[in-house]
């Protein structure tokens, strides 16, 4: 094979030993998505330094005998795609000269290997010399600006890393830990939520089908390699406004090898956080009953079934997890068991030609025991109803396939499954009920509060083509996913007893009819089902085109569709004609590929995530019932009956229905739905500086371009239909659609019931919604490579600031994990004020980690984070008569208010704008590792200790930000603002042992 692509000049200087490092901030070459495979490429020149034509390159790889040859073209150059990854032996030769050859080059994960040579006529006594850039090699890549992070397996084992790709990618600039402890533990890439990254395992998108909240769980130890990119993003790449993780799986080799590795982290030595308890002394976050020990145990054999072409992996991943907690009436035991596995099949049926299949299993089952509990003295009572089994998670099953199908023209292509399902069985049916009156005081000894069934499947398939040209390299493809979603979800409960039971104090004109100050009981059920699809196709193309010998340009396009459907299969949202252009520029400046200089721009669009097909496509049927207060014990609260529900008495109005369960697409969405997007502008710099580390520079700007929110139309609604003269008998008082803030919106339905749709067009005047912003400005400072031959790091200091009206799918606020279903734009009362600094605005973020080599056998890695905390806010009801409910204004009947402490004011009314109430205080974690290796029995034996956060650090992460309350006079100051929600896990411990033979 000869490649054809006109690459920059580099002047051939150092070795790869003189180059070697670990981990890199890498500037990735294009490469297709779609397999384990990466690019070799570079150019050859003879002793004179003049373009050598028809000189061979030969990769073999060191552990599967695999071959790979290609030639230079006249220019000197060569290129090889479809390189699988892995270390290679690499040999340059021509008729008449001297061969060179380098070893132990290694190939990354979407990263190009550079080599240079220079060869010397035969005879001579000179010794060729090579420069090898990317991959393994500190080096900078003038072909490409894409930013973050490659990590090998070998990389990780030699630092405090947990297992997980949020933990991976929290190494990276520009990345943050997640404010609310319902997020997964995802991550906020450059300000966006945590929502809204992408997770690919093996060309197969693999983020959490639901949510988009971090991936599925993976196994680990047979991942090889991670790729972790935080901005200048490809086009083959979409559906995500934050970052990208990208993994490869391992595979067989010629020899046949062996392993085991077994982790503990045991309990006893998981240290103690203190309980938090709220302002009237009642408990909040209860610590005094907490266990956590974690067992796991790996094994898995690898080789070839036929030598040099078919090659085998599998693992098996057993592991056990016990824990133990309490809340303030209950104590919940939980026995979670997972037997995760992996298998991978390898066939390299010719030089030009390979396939793979892999297939993993993650299904885990637990059992929860739930025991009557007095917080107050610490005792375990009486077992509660019969043991709770529940389990979660699903198969995974790809094809791929790689090949030339000419000297410059080759395909990658991966089709497979994701499935994802969450069961449960309740232990007893007694409902959750709740006391908000003072603080929140749990009434119940309720096993489960909810009831749901949910099963997803992706369906994906994707073709990646690359075209090599004389001074461009095209690449394009197409990729298509169709996700199931089969969902239906109630309230635990028996008849009357069913529902969610919360006490509270009511506000002025409170929706339960209950006077100002007197208090009553709030039932509330929802039931949703929905079985339905989401659905996108995307085509994208990219030219690397080398301009002229110092300066390449990345051109790239990305057109994308989605589509929702409700139950029945229509569509409630489509959305077409997304063009997503990608540039980037990239300038060697000295010519030397030692120093460059970059810009880019990209435009990325978010679908609409599969949770809106529950929230808002599904049949959702939602009431509340209100009554005054009956028997009351000795403490003031109700009395709970036989059957779970508090005692109470008459109803205080009739049942109000929220929602009655219409899938009609026309009222759902409005029919002139667009896009959420945003766009990135980069400028940066990046040197390489003492001769085995680079510096860099970056700057960022992210703009949030159109949001997609759902937002209760209804008291904008009602005055248009009075207008129009249509009367409203559909009987529920919210009407949820989608929509873009800011934009107009289209419904239709029949309102009146007479048999005729209405169409309703409601102007952005007449809605009168703000729109969306959110705004990322960065500048990030990195240096990374080789200190000696013993430290090798990854280091930077990044500056941010995150500012707008919306967080963006998921909202920090108040820890609401629910994508495209938060309480930002549900009126527009609830809007004002809420421009401000976002919660994922850290304005200062430190990191370093790395590894030293005390010894051979001896290395200790470190992992610091050290990161300004986020902005403060203030939030309480929003007084009537002003700003958006003030008279005349569309939104003047502030429904907003029956949302409680949910705008942006202070407790006695005054705006109090978004972040505007101080910081959360600095986090500061540290995690150490002590690893030491040997040979034992011709085997490699390994142990590594763990400590994560050494320093056994709480910084609060979130607090309760709710500035008011309603007491028995109205509105007041509630004492528990500020209180502590979220903090920083506590000082644990890990052993893991590993034996590879």
């Amino acid at each position: 094979m000869s490649g054809s692509n006109a690459l920059a000049r580099f002047s051939p200087k150092k070795t790869l030993a003189a180059l070697a490092v670990g981990s890199v901030l890498f500037v990735s070459a294009p490469a297709a998505i779609a397999s384990d495979t990466s690019i070799v490429k570079g150019h050859i020149v003879n002793a004179s330094g003049s373009n050598l034509s028809n000189a061979t390159i030969t990769l073999k790889h060191k552990t599967k005998g695999l071959v790979f040859t290609v030639e230079t073209n006249e220019k000197g150059d060569y290129l090889l795609r479809n390189v699988p990854v892995g270390e290679y032996d690499i040999t340059i030769s021509k008729n008449g000269y001297e061969q060179s050859q380098e070893n132990g080059v290694r190939v990354s994960i979407g990263q190009s290997v550079i080599l240079d040579g220079q060869l010397y006529d035969a005879g001579t006594d000179n010794v060729e010399r090579i420069a090898v850039t990317g991959s393994m090699i500190r080096r900078v890549d003038t072909a490409s600006s894409t930013s973050g992070l490659t990590f090998s397996q070998d990389e990780l084992q030699r630092m405090p890393v947990n297992t997980g790709f949020e933990s991976i990618a929290l190494l990276a600039p520009g990345t943050a830990a997640p404010g609310g402890s319902a997020f997964k533990g995802a991550s906020s890439f450059g300000g966006s939520s945590a929502a809204e990254n992408g997770y690919y395992f093996n060309g197969l998108n693999v983020t959490s089908i639901r949510t988009g909240l971090g991936s599925i769980r993976l196994p680990w130890e047979a991942i090889s390699q991670t790729q972790v990119k935080t901005g200048g993003v490809s086009p083959e790449f979409g559906g995500a406004l934050g970052g990208i993780v990208n993994a490869v799986s391992k595979s067989g080799e010629n020899e046949f090898k062996f392993g085991a590795e077994a982790r503990w982290d045991p309990s006893s030595l998981r240290a103690s956080q203190d309980s938090i308890y709220q302002s009237n002394g009642e408990i909040d976050t209860n610590t005094q009953q907490d266990s956590y020990d974690f067992k796991e145990l790996q094994l898995w054999a690898s080789g070839a079934i036929v030598e040099d072409s078919l090659f085998f992996y599998g693992l098996f991943a057993p592991r056990r997890e016990e824990s133990e907690w309490a809340g303030q009436t209950t104590k919940t035991s939980k026995d979670r068991e997972e037997d995760r596995w992996f298998a991978k099949l390898d066939w390299y049926m010719t030089d030009d030609h390979s396939i793979g299949f892999s297939a993993m299993n993650n299904k885990r089952t637990w059992t929860n025991k739930t025991y009557a509990y007095d917080w107050e003295t610490n005792i375990v009572g009486e077992k509660q109803g019969v043991d709770a089994p529940g389990e979660d998670g699903g198969k995974v099953y790809s094809l791929n396939y790689n090949g030339y199908l000419s000297d410059t023209f080759s395909v990658s292509a991966v089709v497979g499954r994701v499935q994802e399902d969450v069961e449960n069985v309740v232990a007893s049916t007694d409902p959750g009920v709740w006391d908000f009156r003072d603080g929140t005081t749990t009434l119940s000894q309720h096993t489960n509060s909810s009831v749901s069934e949910e099963h997803y499947t992706r369906d994906q398939a994707r073709v990646d083509f690359s075209w090599d040209l004389e001074d461009h390299s095209i690449q394009f493809g197409v990729d298509y996913t169709k996700v199931k979603v089969d969902y239906s979800s109630s309230q635990n409960g028996i008849g009357d007893a069913q529902g969610w039971w919360s006490v509270y104090t009511a506000g002025a004109d409170d929706n339960s009819g209950q006077v100002e100050g007197a208090d009553y009981i709030e039932r509330r059920v929802r039931e949703r089902f929905t079985d339905s699809d989401v659905t996108s196709m995307a085509f994208y193309i990219n030219d690397s085109w080398q301009a002229t010998d110092n300066l390449v340009l990345n051109l790239g396009l990305r057109y994308s569709e989605f589509e929702n459907t409700v139950s029945d299969g229509r569509s409630y949202v489509k959305m077409e004609d997304q063009f997503a252009p990608r540039v980037q520029a990239i300038y060697d400046v000295f010519g030397d590929g030692e120093a460059k200089v970059f810009a880019t721009y990209g435009r990325y669009f978010q679908p609409v995530s599969a949770n809106m097909n529950i929230t808002q496509g599904s049949s959702s049927i939602e009431w509340f019932e209100y009554f005054e207060l009956d028997q009351l014990d000795s403490d003031g609260h109700p009395v709970i009956t036989a059957d779970g529900s508090p005692s109470r008495g008459a109803m205080l109005r009739d049942r109000w229905y929220r929602q009655k369960g219409i899938t009609e697409p026309g009222l759902i969405a409005s029919s002139s739905l667009k896009s959420m997007y945003s766009d990135e502008f980069t400028l940066g710099y990046q040197q390489e500086v003492f001769d085995t580390m680079t510096a860099g520079v970056r700057g960022i700007y992210r703009d949030l371009g159109r949001s997609v929110e759902d937002t209760d139309v209804g008291p904008v609604l009602s005055k248009k239909l009075a207008e129009l003269g249509i009367t409203d008998n559909v009987g529920q008082s919210s009407y949820y659609v989608l929509l873009n803030p800011g934009e107009d919106v289209a419904i239709s339905y029949d309102f009146d019931g007479d048999g005729n749709v209405d169409n309703v067009n409601l102007s952005a005047a007449e809605m009168a919604l703000p729109e969306a912003e959110r705004k990322y400005l960065a500048l990030e400072f990195t240096l990374d490579g080789s200190v000696t031959d013993d430290l090798r790091i990854n280091s930077s200091y990044t500056w941010s600031h995150s500012y707008g009206n919306t967080e963006g799918l998921v909202k920090t606020d108040n820890n609401q994990a629910d994508p495209g279903w938060t309480t930002s734009y549900d009126y527009g009362d609830l809007m004002d004020h809420a421009y401000g600094d976002l919660p994922n605005d850290h304005r200062h973020a430190f990191k370093l980690s790395g590894a030293y080599d005390i010894t051979e056998e001896l290395i200790f890695g470190f992992v610091t984070r050290v990161t300004s905390g986020r902005p403060q806010s203030y939030f309480s009801v929003h007084p009537e008569g002003v700003d958006s409910c003030a008279a005349g204004n569309p939104w003047d009947d502030c429904i907003s208010r029956y949302y409680g402490q949910a705008s942006h004011y202070d407790e006695n009314g005054n705006p109090a704008p978004r972040g505007s109430a101080g910081n959360l205080p600095w986090v500061t974690n540290i995690d150490l590792s002590l690893t030491y290796m040997t040979e034992i029995f011709e085997g490699d034996f390994t142990i590594k200790g763990t400590v994560y956060n050494v320093l056994n650090s709480d910084s609060a992460t979130n607090i309760n930000e709710e500035r008011a309350r309603y007491g028995d006079s109205g509105l007041e100051l509630n004492p528990d603002y500020g209180m502590v929600t979220d903090r920083q896990e506590e000082r644990y411990f890990s052993l893991v042992a590993r034996y590879e033979f």
